[in-house]
């Protein structure tokens, strides 16, 4: 499973971007954030293990191309 960290990583980045306005939209009706807070905690650990099985982890800066290098394939 290691040779999807690459996508598992950009995965866990969406998903964790997106638990942002679930939040935003649970809190403006009153409802408790619970699609919220398992979107933090998802995207959360996928960003975690595909960190943790990466010899070296990852870095900030190389985000924008990891992103292209999934979206492309290449």
């Amino acid at each position: 499973m290691v040779e999807y960290t690459d996508l598992i990583m950009c995965i866990g980045c969406l998903v964790l971007f997106m638990a942002f306005p679930t939040a935003v939209g649970a809190f403006s009706r009153g409802a408790p954030p619970r699609m919220a807070l398992l979107s933090l905690f998802l995207g959360g650990g996928m960003i975690v293990y595909a960190n943790a099985s990466r010899p070296g982890g990852y870095s900030v800066a190389e985000m924008p191309d990891l992103f292209l290098r999934v979206l492309t394939g290449a």
